[in-house]
């Protein structure tokens, strides 16, 4: 782990340090209001530069110079970040081995947790702001009433206002000087954070590639392969390989050549093949049509055979109908017969009987 030889600087002198003079102009005033100082000031112009004071302490812990105390007593942490960023980015080149990236966005971390940047950028714009607002304020406050009828009533509204003017840009020469004030101190703990910054990345300038270093050694090692490729190549070119590269290019040769050969003899059988192949499918379509017309003579006479058997069986319903006709007529004869003998055997036996 990296360490910087360093000495904790306490943050509770530097805010007293930005403090002071603001205070101190503070409290002059005070004085003055309280008749302490013959300078005149009225109420309302402490109760404005107090509340203007007020904001001011809440940006000092955002002031660079202030900012800078912490974030030098801090600084160990974020080494520790950095070394553990650049050993798992570590990166060997040319038997050289570094960490690759960048490590400002550490420093960068660090500074928006110890202050706020929006706050620090706009506070020198805001005090200005403020005292020229106080300003319209006090002069708001101490307009005289401009009603009055007498003359000697207006000379002293008069001078109510010039007096309360005079106080109102007290305000405004506050805000200025602690725009100044501010601005100082912010420009100084920027160097100061800055200087740190940049001596730390001087200690890790051996441990991190840089865009230079990267393109030299890769061109150093490429090189390198590229000797070291054409040694290899110079090692095995040589009249050996040569001569073993020629024979088996002519075994090759030699292989292409039987295979070509073996194919015409393999395309002369096949084309032979087909040729008989076709032969036999115009000797099958001749043979299938001499068998189509030989099947359409069946038919059609298999169609006279079913017109004659048509014909043969329209005759035989017609004799079976007359046949069955003379049937029915011979039973009807035989039960007139049968009829008629039995009537007269009975008539046979009664007249034995009658004549016995």
């Amino acid at each position: 782990m990296t360490k910087i030889p360093k000495q904790k600087v306490s943050s509770f002198p530097r805010f007293l340090i930005i403090l002071s003079i603001p205070l101190l102009m503070f409290c002059t005033l005070f004085l003055a209001y309280v008749k302490y100082i013959s300078l005149k000031t009225e109420f309302h112009t402490i109760i404005i530069i107090g509340f203007i004071l007020l904001i001011f302490l809440l940006f000092i812990k955002h002031n660079a110079w202030y900012s800078f105390s912490k974030y030098h007593n801090s600084i160990d942490e974020t080494n520790d970040h950095i070394d553990e960023y650049l050993k798992d980015n570590e990166l060997e080149i040319a038997g050289r081995k570094k960490a690759y990236g960048n490590i400002n966005h550490f420093f960068d971390n660090q500074l928006r947790k110890i202050r706020n940047d929006h706050f620090s950028n706009t506070a020198a714009s805001i005090f200005p702001t403020l005292g020229i607002l106080g300003t319209f304020t006090a002069i708001a406050i101490s307009m005289p009433d401009f009603s009055v009828e007498s003359q000697a009533a207006l000379d002293k509204e008069i001078t109510t206002l010039l007096s309360g003017v005079g106080t109102a840009f007290y305000a405004s020469i506050y805000g200025i000087f602690l725009s100044l004030w501010w601005v100082f101190f912010e420009k100084r703990g920027l160097t100061k954070i800055q200087n740190s910054i940049e001596e730390t990345k001087i200690l890790y300038h051996d441990k991190i590639w840089n865009k230079d270093e990267i393109e030299i050694l890769t061109l150093i090692q490429n090189k390198t392969q590229n000797d070291n490729l054409l040694q290899k190549l110079e090692d095995t070119v040589n009249p050996q390989f040569i001569q073993t590269l020629n024979n088996v290019v002519e075994s090759k040769i030699e292989l292409f050549q039987k295979l070509n050969t073996e194919h015409l003899g393999f395309e002369s059988k096949l084309t032979n093949r087909h040729e008989k192949l076709i032969e036999s499918f115009d000797l099958n379509a001749k043979k299938q049509a001499q068998l189509l017309e030989n099947y359409e003579k069946l038919h059609e006479k298999m169609l006279e055979m079913n017109s004659g058997t048509s014909n043969s069986l329209s005759e035989y319903n017609t004799f079976a109908k007359a046949l069955k006709s003379e049937i029915y007529s011979v039973l009807a004869s035989f039960e007139l017969i049968s009829s008629d003998i039995k009537s007269l055997g009975q008539d046979m036996i009664r007249k034995k009987y009658e004549d016995s």
